[in-house]
């Protein structure tokens, strides 16, 4: 493992950090859902990360801080990607479907000097994304949803709460409209040099691949979680792996996450 994410992760989150307890306070959000009493985990500097402690946000908490979804240590490249990052002034991280900010945090921590673009499309999500950012001014919240070109979109929340709400092109009864920004948009926010690509949309990666986009393939590292186990039958994924070929990308699958690598990286 390297020194720079082993000296940071080791001081994250030591084993039984985080309580995550019932809920108590049972208020409805705005789709009808128990919004809880806020808890929190303490970061290194003494920093503190608020969630929710509905099964949602427990889960991210646990996926990110814990299970170190988004680590590249494990990789045998994991050499090139600290190269590049340690080489680059102004490395620029977009995560897309930043939920709540565990994953935003997590990047701010990890990588110092990298500006990340937190993109979060809905209202009661992007609020934790926004408060729980303060401490980190490498951090900047759009609440918006990215997508393959630019206007309205509309969210719903399709039953699986609130790591879950989808984007569509035409409203339904539950859905409010959203920002719909593109990914030169979205990197037009900082004039940072293309570094970590995280993708967590919820079966909106279909829409994003669907156009042919030169600028993703500028990052040296796509992380993405595909979801035709979510979307059956729909061939979800197939754009993102058009694309990722037609780039000739290393392709690693681990956990829930694909990682997608340039063979051309280069120091910068």
């Amino acid at each position: 493992m390297h020194d720079l994410v082993k000296s940071t992760l080791k001081e994250i989150l030591p084993p039984g950090l985080v309580r995550l307890l019932q809920p108590k306070d049972r208020s409805l959000d705005a789709w009808g859902t128990p919004r809880y009493g806020l808890h929190g985990l303490k970061l290194p500097g003494g920093q503190r990360f608020d969630f929710r402690p509905s099964v949602p946000d427990r889960a991210v908490c646990r996926q990110i801080f814990f299970r170190r979804d988004y680590a590249t240590d494990h990789l045998l490249r994991a050499q090139e990607i600290v190269d590049f990052y340690q080489a680059c002034s102004d490395p620029m991280i977009v995560d897309a479907g930043a939920n709540i900010g565990a994953s935003a945090v997590w990047f701010a921590l990890t990588y110092p000097k990298a500006k990340i673009l937190a993109i979060e499309p809905d209202v009661s999500n992007f609020e934790l994304l926004k408060s729980n950012s303060i401490p980190f001014a490498s951090v900047v919240p759009l609440n918006a949803a990215i997508a393959s070109t630019s206007g309205t979109l509309y969210l719903d929340d399709p039953g699986g709460g609130a790591w879950a709400y989808r984007t569509a092109e035409q409203p339904t009864d539950h859905s409010y409209p959203v920002e719909a920004m593109t990914l030169e948009q979205v990197m037009a926010k900082s004039s940072g040099t293309p570094f970590i690509l995280k993708i967590d949309i919820e079966g909106a990666e279909e829409d994003l691949f669907s156009r042919p986009s030169e600028d993703i393939n500028r990052f040296p590292l796509v992380i993405i979680e595909l979801h035709d186990w979510m979307i059956p039958r729909k061939s979800n994924s197939r754009n993102f792996l058009k694309w990722h070929v037609d780039m000739q990308r290393d392709f690693v699958y681990s956990g829930e996450n694909v990682f997608s690598i340039s063979n051309a990286i280069r120091g910068v």
